[in-house]
């Protein structure tokens, strides 16, 4: 069955690497829409080197790591994407995001699929794993569900300073704030009336049919999850997730069809390398991340997996890319 993808890319830093990103997923999606939202405040970005049909969001929004303002930066992108192009699936990717099937194989998969989002999700209800459920990695880790039931179900009572071992060894002001929360669910019931009945979270990378991301852009019930949101932490693990895990109609996937390791146990996902490709071909994703900006490991999966030639690229920055099928 024959689809039309729609790229939605957020982007904050690393122009030549979204150039890249841009510029392989229009050579390897024929000239699909892709709509980025960069943060200008951030870094700049010379347009008129991406491909012409890549538009970016104006006016943007200046973004923070973990605040509201990046669901509602996509939020920006799908709604440009929907106005314009209408596609039947869309994709949300970082500019450190990169694709690791051809474009036939992601086609035919969304084509065919019963599904109308692959989002990885899992509702909060304790703040540690239940007995019996084996926690894996990433957002189904311990130390991430008690993270988040008391970012998104928590009230903060006080903090004090404490040394942090991974900001010392990094040289940056070895002191964060370590909160004590109220936890107890029937207190904080009375304490948040406006609490949606079921939270939900995971990983904010993901793809939705056309169906879906009406869902998102005209709930009556969003601007309700952005007023309890807005004041919380990474709320980006949890807006959308909350939203369309509540619509009943709605048939989610919980395989978001991203490739992570978060073996490094640490807050971002490890910077992939040439070594981890098996594993990624392996997984079955359709997507990434993260990768370095130099484009070593991207290089290989163009030659190796999407039969993509990007020539001297490194060298192009005044010039675009030039991508050809090999």
């Amino acid at each position: 069955m024959s689809i039309k993808i729609g790229f939605a890319v957020l982007s904050h830093d690393q122009p030549h690497q979204l150039l890249r990103l841009t510029t392989t997923l229009n050579a390897a999606f024929a000239n699909a829409p892709i709509v980025c939202h960069h943060d200008f405040s951030k870094c700049a970005v010379e347009e008129k080197l991406f491909p012409q049909n890549v538009r970016f969001v104006r006016p943007h929004l200046v973004t923070r790591w973990g605040h509201i303002s990046v669901p509602l930066a996509a939020l920006r992108a799908f709604r440009l994407l929907m106005e314009s192009d209408e596609p039947d699936w869309f994709v949300l990717l970082s500019g450190s995001d990169y694709p690791v099937r051809s474009a036939d194989q992601i086609i035919d998969e969304l084509g065919g699929s019963e599904y109308d989002a692959y989002l990885d999700c899992r509702e909060i209800l304790f703040r540690s794993v239940p007995p019996g459920q084996t926690a894996r990695d990433g957002f189904g880790r311990p130390a991430w569900i008690s993270l988040a039931y008391d970012r998104y179900f928590g009230v903060p009572l006080f903090w004090w300073p404490r040394l942090s071992k991974t900001l010392l060894l990094s040289g940056k002001f070895p002191l964060q704030k370590k909160y004590v929360f109220l936890r107890s669910p029937s207190v904080l019931r009375r304490l948040q009336p406006e609490r949606p009945q079921h939270i939900y979270g995971g990983d904010f990378w993901f793809q939705a049919n056309r169906k879906a991301i009406e869902r998102l852009l005209n709930s009556l019930f969003l601007p309700e999850l952005i007023r309890y949101f807005e004041h919380r932490w990474n709320v980006d693990e949890s807006l959308f997730h909350t939203l369309l895990c509540n619509q009943a109609d709605l048939r989610i996937c919980k395989d978001h069809k991203r490739y992570e390791d978060w073996s490094s146990d640490g807050k971002h996902p490890k910077l992939l390398e040439v070594a981890d490709v098996p594993k990624i071909m392996a997984s079955g994703a359709h997507f990434a991340r993260k990768f370095r900006p130099d484009g070593a490991v991207q290089d290989f999966i163009d030659e190796n997996i999407l039969g993509i030639r990007v020539r001297d690229w490194r060298h192009t920055a005044g010039a675009g890319l030039d991508v050809q099928f090999a």
